[in-house]
Formats: structure tokens, C-alpha cells, sequence
């Protein structure tokens, strides 16, 4: 038995999903689905990795690339440049990523050669996390949650749950606003959804860093939402994290913490799927 981890174009209910799935095979019975949710960074080879993680771990797992337009991905987002812009931003403070003046300033010390590609990702990059483009991320995770549900062979009638990490995070929170029959959200340092949680049916596992601050003050109050909404949620604060603590790509990631929060995810998976 072993892993078959491809590329595929789903059909959804608004257009074609280019999605990277994960199973171990050969298998005859249907499996639970884990949609992993991307970072900024796209369904890029870590966010692979982790999808391999959930389909070893006997899970159908699957990655709908939230940046492809009707399953194409934009040419000024390949994986090659969205490698070269990831460099960039780490070696800039995080406060320049999304002031463009201060971003421009760091563009124009790089090699002239590279300015202009890195530019023009960027600016593409940034665009797609407009506001704006929430709905359209949405609208993708929803059809993908409905194809697992109703249409894949591998996973037609059994639960659909969902874990994301940071931009994938707030998404994984905000699929289980949108989706009544979503069996469990698994959330890594996102920004919890802050209307509608009287819709909420499925209970919300998080992880967050006590030095990310910027996300872990918002907790306390949808926790106190949650509560009177008797919705259920969980949050585990890991005091000395930082953000994306659980991306071994990053200079952030934190073995240890990486280690127990995919622990809780699998006891938490198991659990609201099984029952």
C-alpha cells in the first residue's frame, strides 16, 4: 500500500478546481475527506507535504489551489516565482509585506534583473488577498466540499472536514459558517470569523502563537461567541509561538509545538468523524 498524491481538475458547481489529492491505495472503502486549506503561499510543495500527512494518517485529503481562475493558475503565480517572492518577504519585516511603498523600497535593492518579476507577483499576490476575493476562495471550498461529499468515489458520503493555516486558517473557520453539513474545522492561527457564528454546526479546533499577537488577542472574544452561541471550540495557545509555527519551511516553525498540535489534529479528525 502507499501514497497516490496528483494533480486533478474537478468539476464544481462554478467552475473547474484545480485541486492536488492525496490517498493511500490500493483502498475499497470510502474515507473521511481533510480539505487542507493553503497559507499566502499557495498549494505550494509544504502544503503537499501536509496533505500527505492526513492521507497517511487514512484520510482522502485534498488541496484546491484557491489562486487558479476556473483551474488555471495565473502565470505570474507559478510555483517558481511564488518561491522567489516567499524569499524576498522573509528576508524583509514583516510589516513591509503589505505596505507597498516600504515593499517597493526592498524590490529596488534586489538585482535589476529580478525587479520587475518580482513586482509583478507580488502585485498579483497581494490582489488575490484583497477582501474581496474571500467570497471567490469560498465559493472554491465549497464546491470541493460538495464533491467530496456527493461526487469523488473515494469519499462520497462520508464526512467532510477542513483544516487551513493562516490566510487557509480564517478560511477553514469560515467553511464551517458556510457549510451546514461540514463535520469538524481545524484552524492554525487564522482570524476567527467574526459574523454568523449562530450558524456554526461543527466544532472548531485552533492553534495560535502567543507571540502573534495580532491573531491570538482576537481568540478571547470569539471563544466568549462561541460559548454563548453553545457552539464548541478549542484553543490551544502555544505561549512562545510565533505565526506559521507549524511550517517547516519557515524561520517560525517549532518542531515541538508542530509535533502536538498534528497529534490533537488527528484525535480531533478521528472524533468527528467516527461519531
Amino acid at each position: 500500500m502507499s501514497l497516490q498524491s496528483n494533480w486533478h481538475s474537478l468539476n464544481g458547481k462554478n467552475g473547474k478546481i484545480s485541486a492536488y489529492i492525496s490517498s493511500l491505495e490500493p483502498v475499497t472503502e470510502t474515507r473521511p475527506t481533510v480539505i487542507v486549506i493553503q497559507e499566502v503561499w499557495g498549494v505550494d510543495a509544504h502544503i503537499q507535504d501536509v496533505v500527505q500527512r492526513f492521507a497517511a494518517a487514512g484520510y482522502v485529503a485534498i488541496a484546491p489551489d484557491l489562486f487558479a481562475v476556473n483551474g488555471v493558475r495565473p502565470d505570474e503565480l507559478s510555483e517558481h516565482l511564488m518561491t522567489e517572492a516567499k524569499i524576498f518577504l522573509h528576508s524583509i519585516p514583516h510589516t513591509s509585506w503589505f505596505n507597498p511603498n516600504d515593499r517597493e523600497s526592498a524590490i529596488l535593492q534586489q538585482p535589476t534583473e529580478k525587479q520587475e518579476t518580482l513586482r509583478t507577483t507580488l502585485t498579483t499576490l497581494f490582489g488575490m488577498l484583497d477582501a474581496s476575493k474571500s467570497e471567490s476562495f469560498i465559493r472554491i471550498l465549497n464546491d470541493t466540499a460538495a464533491y467530496a461529499r456527493n461526487t469523488f468515489e473515494k469519499t462520497k458520503g462520508m464526512p467532510v472536514t477542513s483544516v487551513g493555516f493562516c490566510l487557509g486558517g480564517a478560511l477553514s473557520a469560515a467553511l464551517a459558517v458556510q457549510d451546514p453539513k461540514h463535520a469538524g474545522s481545524i484552524v492554525f492561527y487564522g482570524r476567527p470569523p467574526q459574523q454568523n457564528i449562530d450558524k456554526i454546526e461543527c466544532p472548531i479546533l485552533g492553534f495560535f502563537g502567543g507571540e502573534d499577537k495580532n491573531i491570538s488577542n482576537l481568540i478571547p472574544a470569539f471563544e466568549a461567541e462561541m460559548k454563548k452561541n453553545r457552539k464548541s471550540f478549542e484553543a490551544i495557545l502555544y505561549p512562545d509561538a510565533q505565526h506559521a509555527f507549524f511550517n517547516d519551511t519557515n524561520p517560525t516553525y517549532n518542531s515541538r509545538y508542530a509535533r502536538d498540535a498534528f497529534s490533537r489534529s488527528l484525535t480531533f479528525l478521528n472524533r468527528v468523524t467516527t461519531t
